[in-house]
C-alpha cells in the first residue's frame, strides 16, 4: 500500500501528475484518498474538470505558480515565491471554494503601509482567483472591487547640467566610463548593460550601433543570465553616437573577455557578481562626488541611482524632438497607454542613424563645458 501524509486537519494528501499539471487529492481516511484519487483519473480521461472543491489555497497556489515559472523571468519567480510564502498565512488553510471578498481585503489592509507590497500582493491573489474560476473550483472570482492603499508614483531622477557635466570630466577608469556611456548615451536599463558582449557591437569606419537582447539579473545575490529582455519592444539596436564611438572602440579592444563586465577578482569569461555590481557604482558615484568637491559643483547625491542616467537619456530623445514612438524603441518600452497593447514597429536600420539627436547631443556638451567653465572662472 502507498504511504500517503497525514495532515495536521487529520486528512490524508497526495498528488499527482497529469498533462504537466500537478494536482492534489485528500480523504479523511486512505481508502477514501484511494478512491478520490481513482475518480480523478477517471475523469481526466472523460476531460472534466480535475480540481477539487476541497482545495486548500495553501496547496493551489503552488499549483497555479508551477504552471506559471515557465513563462516568467528568475526575477519574477523570486518575487512571487516571496509573495506566496509570506502574505497569504489568512487564507492559507481556507478551502478556495470558502474564500470570499472580505477575506481578500483583510490579506490586503494587513499591507496598507506597505502600498506597493499590497498592490503586487492583491495582483498575485487576482490571478490565482481566476485561474480557479478557470479550472471550475469557483464560479465567481472574490477579488473584484477590492480597495487597494495608493501608490505614489515618485517622480524620475535626472542629471541637472551641471551633474551632466561631472559625469564627462570625472576621473572613472575604463570600465566604469563604459558603463556610464552605456547608460546615459544608450539609454541601456542596468541589468541590460551587465549582459553586453563584444558580439553585440556593429561598427563601421563612421558609425555603429549595439544590440540589445538579453540581460543579467540578480536573485538572491546570484547572477542569473536570461536570454530575454523585459518585454517584446526591448528587444533593439540602439545608435552609438560620433562622442562616444572612440571610446567605445578603445574599450572593445582593450578588454580579453567577450563580456564587456566581468568580475576583477576573477580571470574568467563570467558575468558581474552582484558584489561587484554595487562595487561599480558606489566607484562611479564616489568619483562623480569627488570630481563636484573639486569643481565646487552642486551634486545631489539623494535618488542617484544607474537608473538616472536612462532617465537622462529619455529626456536627451524628449529635447532634440525625436518622435514619440521612435523615442519608445530606443528606451525598449512597450505603449503602455494604449488598450490594445500595440507594440512599437519600426524600421530599425533608419533608426541606427539619427541626425537631430546626434547634433543635440554635440550642442549639449559644447555649452555644458562653456556654461560650466564660465562658471568656474567666476569663482576664481
Amino acid at each position: 500500500m502507498a504511504k500517503y501524509k497525514k495532515r495536521k486537519d487529520g486528512r490524508y494528501a497526495t498528488s499527482i501528475y497529469l498533462n504537466k499539471k500537478r494536482f492534489y487529492v485528500y480523504g479523511k481516511t486512505i481508502s477514501e484518498l484511494e478512491k478520490n484519487k481513482r475518480q480523478l483519473l477517471i475523469d481526466s480521461e472523460l476531460g472534466l474538470s480535475l480540481h477539487s472543491k476541497d482545495v486548500l489555497f495553501k496547496d493551489y497556489k503552488y499549483v497555479w505558480f508551477d504552471n506559471k515559472k515557465p513563462s516568467i523571468s528568475a526575477k519574477s519567480i523570486a518575487s512571487y515565491d516571496s509573495i506566496l510564502k509570506n502574505h497569504f498565512t489568512l487564507i492559507d488553510y481556507m478551502k478556495v471554494t470558502d474564500i470570499k471578498k472580505s477575506h481578500i481585503q483583510k490579506v490586503i489592509n494587513e499591507l496598507i503601509d506597505k502600498p506597493n507590497t499590497a498592490n503586487k500582493t492583491y495582483m498575485t491573489l487576482n490571478q490565482i482567483m481566476e485561474n480557479a474560476v478557470d479550472d471550475e473550483i469557483i464560479n465567481r472570482n472574490p477579488c473584484r472591487r477590492i480597495v487597494l492603499p495608493k501608490v505614489e508614483k515618485k517622480e524620475k531622477r535626472i542629471l541637472s547640467d551641471e551633474e551632466f557635466y561631472l559625469t564627462e570630466v570625472a576621473e572613472f577608469n575604463d570600465r566604469e566610463k563604459m558603463f556610464v556611456i552605456m547608460s546615459k548615451y544608450c539609454g541601456l536599463r542596468p541589468e541590460e548593460t551587465r549582459a553586453l558582449t563584444k558580439d553585440d557591437f556593429f561598427l563601421t569606419q563612421t558609425s555603429g550601433y549595439v544590440r540589445i537582447n538579453k540581460t543579467v539579473v540578480y536573485v538572491s545575490n546570484q547572477a542569473i543570465f536570461q536570454k530575454f529582455t523585459k518585454n517584446n519592444t526591448s528587444v533593439r539596436d540602439i545608435p552609438l553616437f560620433a562622442n562616444i564611438l572612440p571610446f567605445v572602440r578603445y574599450y572593445l579592444s582593450s578588454i580579453q573577455t567577450n563580456k564587456l563586465f566581468t568580475n576583477l577578482s576573477s580571470k574568467k569569461d563570467e558575468y558581474l557578481s552582484c558584489q561587484s555590481y554595487k562595487w561599480l557604482i558606489k566607484k562611479i558615484k564616489d568619483k562623480i562626488r569627488m570630481k563636484a568637491l573639486e569643481l565646487n559643483i552642486e551634486f545631489k547625491e539623494d535618488g542617484f541611482t544607474p537608473y538616472t542616467f536612462r532617465h537622462t537619456f529619455a529626456t536627451l530623445l524628449y529635447y532634440s524632438g525625436v518622435r514619440l514612438k521612435e523615442a519608445e524603441y530606443y528606451m525598449g518600452h512597450a505603449d503602455s497607454k494604449m488598450l490594445t497593447q500595440v507594440y512599437i514597429h519600426l524600421d530599425k536600420t533608419s533608426l541606427r542613424e539619427n541626425n537631430p539627436l546626434e547634433d543635440f547631443i554635440k550642442n549639449k556638451l559644447e555649452l555644458n563645458k562653456k556654461n560650466i567653465y564660465e562658471k568656474l572662472l567666476s569663482n576664481e
